[in-house]
């Protein structure tokens, strides 16, 4: 793996340097193959947003990506929804974004929009409504249709035994310490239906939260940043869950009562991530929780911490991987030089997906990465969520690191060519192929601004969609679907 990038410059130095001429470099600049994505779109309902006003004829969204930690978005066009969209769950293996669209308070007259996207062929197709009447109606919500809230409760995964299929599942009855019915959407069937849910012995657990849904290794995995994780496959006719908790000593289990607001803090304290290959749980020690004041205590001794998850079915399932206090990050030398405040604990961002050493965190209105082991902070830039200036979006719940859509030279990306499969990549293999994929998109998106730039004649502009790959075909066309 190649070493981190330099520290960057503070803000103040890289204003001292603005007028100086660029020295010449014969290397290209780092690129990654994954970006910070926002999971608040842009678009005609954000105002003041013109990005939509370049998303191709006959396309639905576009990309708007650039090299971390800077932050990448996902642009709807104009006339998909009138309501304010949120994703929730980006998928980087299938190049799928779950998004649900409302307007905040739902109602019989505007029920809330739940649109599949196609990251590769740039499409968003809106789900059916999942009417509770037709499920029979155990646990609907009171507007006609099944409550898909928490949106953070709801995954989706790839088919394994059909190319192009996805399901989009969620755990019900929410709230509840013990789920019975696993509501999902089937692609190749365009419905909703239910399977009934069973529990692995001795895996019970209490009042279940929601903060997020991965699939990972096959399986489903339903986070409580305060407890752990329910596991399942939801591709079994009875899908049996089963309970990975947290680390020794990080479990909340000792409260009768997690305070609305408590559970929000959680978002920017903890996060549970992929990197590579692995699941990695990063929290910021030396907070109380006993409370719902804990925003006001003061940390003692903070630090932040990585375990990783080894075995899931072991009596011990994960592995500490480092610990560094604040105090010694705040010390360092690249901290200072970046400008970041001192004695201010921030919040999490997220995990390196190619680098689990890494994590980046937010501090104020800018993210920044830290190589946690070395204590160096490795990039930093302005991150301001929805240009909130109360930063209310500041946390892991509104990023994540998301792989955009390879293109795999020489492989071949139509399915016909690999029988329905895609192709089998080694981890470095398809790591090297989406580094090559952001590079040329980053490339494209350089050339598109110098030529909006200097096209002052009214001539059409190309934009970056214009290199975008064609749209697969449809994997199921002329055969019966089946349920999974």
């Amino acid at each position: 793996m190649s070493a981190p990038p330099e520290a960057p410059e503070s803000s103040r130095a890289r204003e001292g340097h603005a007028e100086e001429a660029a020295e010449p470099s014969g290397e290209a600049p780092q690129r990654r193959r994954w970006v910070v994505l926002s999971s608040l779109p842009g678009g005609a309902h954000r105002l003041g947003d013109q990005r939509h006003r370049n998303v191709l004829p006959g396309t639905d969204l576009l990309l708007d990506l650039h090299d971390p930690p800077r932050l990448s978005s996902l642009v709807l066009r104009a006339n998909l929804t009138e309501l304010h969209p949120e994703i929730y769950v980006a998928d980087s293996a299938s190049a799928r974004l779950l998004l649900k669209a409302s307007k905040g308070d739902d109602t019989v007259a505007n029920p809330p929009q739940h649109f599949l996207c196609d990251a590769r062929a740039r499409t968003a197709d809106r789900l059916p409504t999942a009417h509770f009447f037709r499920l029979g109606g155990p646990d609907s919500g009171p507007l006609g249709y099944l409550d898909l809230y928490p949106l953070r409760s709801i995954g989706l995964i790839a088919d394994p035994g059909r190319h192009g299929h996805f399901v989009v599942a969620q755990l019900h009855p929410i709230p509840t310490a013990r789920f019975h019915t696993l509501l999902y959407y089937y692609t190749a069937t365009r419905r909703w239906a239910t399977k009934p849910l069973a529990y692995a012995p001795g895996h019970d657990h209490r009042r279940w939260g929601a903060h997020g849904v991965f699939a990972h290794d096959g399986l489903l995995w339903w986070i409580d940043i305060a407890y752990g994780m329910l596991v399942c496959n939801p591709f079994d006719d009875t899908p049996r869950l089963r309970l990975v908790p947290l680390p020794p000593g990080c479990g909340l289990q000792h409260l009768e009562h997690i305070p609305r607001r408590t559970r929000a803090l959680l978002d920017q304290r903890r996060c549970i991530r992929p990197s590579e290959g692995k699941l990695r749980y990063v929290e910021i020690r030396g907070f109380s929780y006993d409370t719902s004041a804990t925003a006001a205590e003061p940390p003692i001794n903070p630090a932040v911490v990585m375990w990783t998850l080894v075995d899931p079915d072991a009596q011990n399932p994960w592995n500490l991987e480092y610990e560094a206090p604040f105090d010694d990050i705040w010390a360092h030398d690249t901290y200072v030089d970046a400008g970041l405040p001192q004695d201010q604990v921030p919040h999490v961002a997220l995990v390196d997906p190619d680098d689990h050493g890494v994590v980046y965190l937010f501090q104020g209105s800018w993210i920044f990465g830290l190589d946690v082991r070395q204590r160096r902070v490795v990039a930093s830039d302005r991150c301001l969520i929805d240009e909130d200036p109360k930063q209310r979006f500041q946390s892991t719940r509104f990023v994540d690191a998301w792989v955009p859509p390879p293109t795999l030279p020489g492989r071949g990306d139509d399915p016909s060519t690999h029988d329905g499969n895609p192709p089998k990549l080694t981890y470095d293999e398809e790591k090297d192929c989406k580094i090559e994929y952001v590079q040329s998109w980053l490339n494209q998106m350089e050339l598109t601004s110098q030529v909006e730039e200097g096209n002052s004649s009214g001539e059409q502009m190309s934009t970056v969609e214009d290199m975008a790959p064609p749209s697969e075909p449809s994997p199921d066309a002329g055969h019966q679907a089946d349920e999974p």
